[in-house]
Protein backbone atom coordinates (compact mmCIF):
# COMPACT_ATOMS: atom_id res chain seq x y z
CA UNK A 1 0.00 0.00 0.00
CA UNK A 2 1.45 2.99 -1.19
CA UNK A 3 1.55 5.50 1.54
CA UNK A 4 2.57 9.69 1.49
CA UNK A 5 2.96 11.55 5.25
CA UNK A 6 1.44 15.02 5.12
CA UNK A 7 2.25 17.22 8.08
CA UNK A 8 2.80 20.27 9.40
CA UNK A 9 5.69 21.77 11.93
CA UNK A 10 6.23 24.71 13.61
CA UNK A 11 8.89 23.75 16.29
CA UNK A 12 10.36 20.77 13.91
CA UNK A 13 9.31 18.11 16.01
CA UNK A 14 6.47 17.04 14.04
CA UNK A 15 9.15 17.22 11.16
CA UNK A 16 11.55 14.90 12.72
CA UNK A 17 9.30 12.38 13.39
CA UNK A 18 7.78 12.60 9.94
CA UNK A 19 10.94 12.10 8.50
CA UNK A 20 11.76 9.07 10.64
CA UNK A 21 8.59 7.53 9.90
CA UNK A 22 8.80 8.31 6.40
CA UNK A 23 12.51 6.26 6.40
CA UNK A 24 11.04 3.25 8.72
CA UNK A 25 8.11 2.69 6.66
CA UNK A 26 8.76 3.53 2.70
CA UNK A 27 6.21 6.65 2.82
CA UNK A 28 6.43 9.67 0.65
CA UNK A 29 6.93 13.27 2.77
CA UNK A 30 4.55 16.40 2.25
CA UNK A 31 5.94 18.87 4.35
CA UNK A 32 2.65 21.93 4.69
CA UNK A 33 3.51 25.40 4.85
CA UNK A 34 1.50 28.39 5.21
CA UNK A 35 1.72 31.42 2.99
CA UNK A 36 2.20 33.78 5.85
CA UNK A 37 4.58 31.74 8.70
CA UNK A 38 2.78 31.17 12.38
CA UNK A 39 4.86 32.85 14.99
CA UNK A 40 7.59 30.44 16.47
CA UNK A 41 8.28 31.88 19.95
CA UNK A 42 6.89 33.72 22.49
CA UNK A 43 3.69 33.86 23.71
CA UNK A 44 2.16 35.31 19.69
CA UNK A 45 2.88 31.53 19.06
CA UNK A 46 0.08 30.33 21.02
CA UNK A 47 -2.45 33.17 20.87
CA UNK A 48 -1.84 33.27 17.23
CA UNK A 49 -2.00 29.64 16.31
CA UNK A 50 -4.43 28.63 18.79
CA UNK A 51 -7.03 31.53 17.83
CA UNK A 52 -6.68 30.12 14.21
CA UNK A 53 -6.98 26.34 15.12
CA UNK A 54 -10.04 27.39 17.35
CA UNK A 55 -12.01 28.72 14.77
CA UNK A 56 -11.14 26.68 11.99
CA UNK A 57 -8.97 29.18 10.20
CA UNK A 58 -7.80 27.27 6.25
CA UNK A 59 -4.61 29.19 5.68
CA UNK A 60 -3.94 29.53 2.40
CA UNK A 61 -0.56 26.75 1.76
CA UNK A 62 2.82 27.70 -0.39
CA UNK A 63 2.83 25.58 -3.38
CA UNK A 64 2.85 22.04 -2.84
CA UNK A 65 2.96 18.75 -5.61
CA UNK A 66 0.38 16.13 -4.64
CA UNK A 67 -1.21 13.43 -6.93
CA UNK A 68 -3.42 11.46 -5.05
CA UNK A 69 -3.65 8.77 -7.15
CA UNK A 70 -0.44 7.86 -6.40
CA UNK A 71 -1.40 6.69 -3.33
CA UNK A 72 -3.57 4.13 -0.78
CA UNK A 73 -2.82 5.43 2.62
CA UNK A 74 -2.33 9.38 3.77
CA UNK A 75 -1.28 9.68 7.39
CA UNK A 76 -1.17 13.10 8.71
CA UNK A 77 0.68 14.47 11.29
CA UNK A 78 0.68 17.29 13.47
CA UNK A 79 1.04 19.33 16.79
CA UNK A 80 -1.70 19.55 18.87
CA UNK A 81 -3.16 23.64 18.93
CA UNK A 82 -5.51 24.01 21.71
CA UNK A 83 -6.81 20.52 21.05
CA UNK A 84 -6.49 20.96 17.57
CA UNK A 85 -4.65 20.14 14.80
CA UNK A 86 -2.98 22.75 13.07
CA UNK A 87 -4.71 24.74 11.11
CA UNK A 88 -2.44 24.05 7.61
CA UNK A 89 -4.03 20.31 7.97
CA UNK A 90 -7.52 21.59 7.47
CA UNK A 91 -6.22 23.60 4.55
CA UNK A 92 -4.95 20.77 2.61
CA UNK A 93 -7.83 18.60 3.39
CA UNK A 94 -9.95 21.36 1.92
CA UNK A 95 -7.90 21.75 -1.35
CA UNK A 96 -8.03 17.91 -2.05
CA UNK A 97 -11.23 17.01 0.09
CA UNK A 98 -12.96 15.41 -4.04
CA UNK A 99 -9.59 13.18 -3.94
CA UNK A 100 -8.74 12.27 -0.23
CA UNK A 101 -11.88 11.13 0.67
CA UNK A 102 -11.26 7.66 -0.90
CA UNK A 103 -7.93 6.85 0.47
CA UNK A 104 -7.12 5.58 3.98
CA UNK A 105 -6.29 7.65 6.79
CA UNK A 106 -3.75 7.68 9.39
CA UNK A 107 -2.42 10.22 11.78
CA UNK A 108 -0.06 11.44 14.53
CA UNK A 109 0.05 14.48 16.64
CA UNK A 110 2.44 15.94 18.92
CA UNK A 111 1.93 17.72 22.20
CA UNK A 112 3.46 19.50 25.01
CA UNK A 113 0.51 18.51 27.26
CA UNK A 114 -3.53 16.86 26.70
CA UNK A 115 -5.62 17.48 23.71
CA UNK A 116 -4.66 15.14 21.06
CA UNK A 117 -7.97 12.87 21.09
CA UNK A 118 -10.29 15.76 20.51
CA UNK A 119 -7.54 17.11 17.69
CA UNK A 120 -7.96 13.38 16.53
CA UNK A 121 -11.50 13.76 16.58
CA UNK A 122 -11.61 16.85 15.18
CA UNK A 123 -8.76 16.08 11.75
CA UNK A 124 -11.43 12.81 11.04
CA UNK A 125 -14.50 15.13 10.62
CA UNK A 126 -12.55 17.45 8.69
CA UNK A 127 -11.44 14.83 6.32
CA UNK A 128 -14.89 13.54 6.14
CA UNK A 129 -14.19 9.89 8.21
CA UNK A 130 -15.36 8.40 11.13
CA UNK A 131 -11.84 7.17 12.45
CA UNK A 132 -8.35 6.82 11.39
CA UNK A 133 -7.20 3.23 10.78
CA UNK A 134 -3.80 3.81 12.85
CA UNK A 135 -3.03 6.71 14.77
CA UNK A 136 -0.62 7.56 17.40
CA UNK A 137 0.35 10.31 19.77
CA UNK A 138 4.01 11.71 20.92
CA UNK A 139 5.25 13.81 23.89
CA UNK A 140 7.53 16.71 23.00
CA UNK A 141 11.00 15.90 24.30
CA UNK A 142 10.68 17.95 27.48
CA UNK A 143 8.02 15.35 28.77
CA UNK A 144 10.72 12.88 31.04
CA UNK A 145 11.59 9.91 29.15
CA UNK A 146 10.00 10.64 26.45
CA UNK A 147 12.64 10.21 23.63
CA UNK A 148 12.92 6.19 24.66
CA UNK A 149 9.01 6.41 24.85
CA UNK A 150 8.66 8.18 21.19
CA UNK A 151 11.20 5.81 19.48
CA UNK A 152 9.24 2.87 20.64
CA UNK A 153 6.42 5.10 19.21
CA UNK A 154 7.71 5.36 15.86
CA UNK A 155 8.56 1.99 15.37
CA UNK A 156 5.03 0.41 15.91
CA UNK A 157 3.63 2.86 13.43
CA UNK A 158 6.17 2.36 11.04
CA UNK A 159 4.99 -1.10 11.47
CA UNK A 160 1.54 -0.56 11.43
CA UNK A 161 2.00 1.36 8.11
CA UNK A 162 3.60 -1.43 6.42
CA UNK A 163 1.26 -3.91 7.39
Amino acid sequence: MKTIIVYYSLGGFTKSLAEKLAAESGADLLELRPVKAYPSTGARRFIIGGRAAVTGKKPPLQTYTFDADRYDRIIFGSPVWASSPAPPLRSFIAENSATVARKAYGAFFTQLGSGADKALKKLAAAAGIADFQVSMVFYEPNKKDAHKENEEKLRKLAEMIQA
